[in-house]
Order: C-alpha cells, then structure tokens, then sequence
C-alpha cells in the first residue's frame, strides 16, 4: 500500500524502511520543522522526501495508510488537525506508534471514517537505518481495528518479530513497564556509577550489567536473582544504607528496589516469610523517612 509517515524521527525512519522492504511504497513525510538533522537522516536512509505540512496534502490524499511517529503527546493533536484539514477519508488507516495511548487517541480521525491501529515496538531504536533487523525477535503491543491488527500481525511476523493484542485500558500500565525497562535503567546505571567511586564506574559496571540480563535470559524470574538481599545478607545491607546516608537519591533507589528485591528473593525461596517481611519493613522506613 501506499502510505504517507507524519514524524520523520528514528521510529519514523526505521518502521518507514520496514514497510518498504515488505513492498509497501513511502510517498511523502511531514516534519513541522523543515531541514532539521532527522528530516535530513531519514531522507538519507529512505529516498523519501520530507515536506512541511502545507505541502503534505497530497501525500495524505494518496496514502492509504498515515503513520504518526510523534511523541505521545502529540499523536491527538495531529490527528485532530489531519481531521480538520479535510485530507482524511474513510477506509483509510491511521497507525501511531505511542506505546502509553490505544488507537482512540486517533479519535478525531475516526470520526471521518479512517481506521486506527496502535502499533508500539518494545524496542530501543538507535540505529533506525537498520530498518526491519530492528524488529527480529520483538514484542509489538496491537490494538484498533480487527482488521488492521490482522494485516499488522501480518507484517510483524514477517520481520521476525511477534505480535500482542493488547487491552487499550491495560495500555498506561504496560508503558510504565516499558519506562522501568529501559530508560529507569540508564537511570539506574547512572547512579550506580556516581555511587561507586570509580573513575569510570558506568564502563566499569557494564559488565556486571550485561551479566544480570544474560542471566535474566538464561534462568529467568526469579531464578536469575543474586546479592546480599538474595541471601539475607543484613550486616552488608545495613553497610550499604550507612555508605549512603549523604546521597539521598542514591538510598531512596537502594530503599525502593531492595523492597521489591526482598519480594523476588521471597518468590525465589531464598527468604523465610520473617526475612522478608524484616527487610521490607527496614527499606519501608528509609522511604518513609524522604
């Protein structure tokens, strides 16, 4: 089909040449800002032009499908302004890629007709011009249109990937959980890194990282769980909360994740009821505390 890509970003670029290699044909996209960095990259890696959106009427007209590649915050806002331009018409699908919003976030467009589909990638995209390689071995979360969740699955199986039909309540939830996933960890490394002392403490740490997701995807939940927390290791625990006690960011994620350590550790068998309920109610008070 033919399809028109509002957003011309990373997610933009990557799905863009995904489609294509599936035989699907770009016509246009539209950036709000012309000549930026992005617009250049995606013309660069897809042969697509970009135009502003004065100029991108014809484009919206021809495609049957839109892809809106914008933040979510603005995936309403331009749905109500393709709305109001009079470009939509009915039987045409509108697909956002926000993964915190279901498809009636295309509300507006809807209401004249075109069909709407979420399709959210759980992955990071930093390097969009590997196109469909991206997509191998990914969840994507669906929701909209049955039928455009069906030719959606479609093109997801396709690039190796697997798709979910999603719940749209369970939608806010599930972004949280991809937040906690992916930029909580970056966050996380960072304090890691500040709190350690060392004088590049983020490459330091890198393989240790690298080694709790390598066992995260050997053993799984909650088997892939080790450390002073795992083993009821109290006088180091307290040690840690001492070495501390000057950053207050630093203790209220140690707090904060060792309450939801001492749960794994519990479902994994390594403490008593008693253990954890110590351990919890200590990390309790530390938040309480802030």
């Amino acid at each position: 089909m033919n399809f028109a890509v509002l957003g011309p970003g990373k997610m933009g670029t990557a799905l863009t040449l995904a489609l294509m290699e599936l035989g699907h044909t770009a016509i246009a996209a539209c950036a709000r800002t012309g000549g930026t960095p992005a617009s250049q990259r995606f013309m660069e890696a897809t042969g697509v032009p970009v135009v502003p959106l004065e100029a991108f009427s014809d484009a919206v007209r021809r495609a049957e499908m839109i892809l809106l590649t914008v933040p979510d915050k603005a995936v309403t806002p331009m749905a109500q302004t393709l709305a109001d331009t009079g470009w939509i018409r009915g039987g045409q699908l509108v697909v956002h890629t926000a993964g915190s919003l279901s498809a009636n976030a295309l509300g507006p467009v809807m209401s004249l007709g075109a069909a709407a589909l979420c399709m959210h990638p759980l992955q990071t995209i930093a390097r969009p011009e590997l196109g469909a390689a991206l997509f191998r071995g990914i969840h994507f979360t669906l929701d909209g249109h049955p039928n455009a969740v069906a030719m959606a699955s479609d093109w997801i199986h396709a690039w190796g990937g697997t798709p979910l039909p999603m719940d749209p309540e369970q939608r806010p939830a599930y972004h949280a959980a991809a937040v906690l996933a992916s930029n909580a960890l970056v966050a996380l490394a960072a304090v890691a890194a500040e709190v350690s002392g060392l004088p590049d403490g983020l490459r330091a740490l890198l393989p240790l990282l690298r080694g709790a997701v390598d066992n995260l995807s050997a053993l799984g939940l909650p088997d892939a769980l080790t450390g002073p927390i795992e083993r009821g290791d109290t006088a180091t625990i307290e040690a840690h909360l001492r070495a501390l006690q000057n950053n207050p960011t630093a203790l209220s994620v140690y707090a904060a994740l060792g309450k939801a350590t001492a749960d794994v550790a519990f479902s994994k068998g390594s403490l008593t009821p008693t253990a954890r309920e110590t351990l919890r109610h200590r990390f309790e008070n530390i938040l309480g505390g802030m």
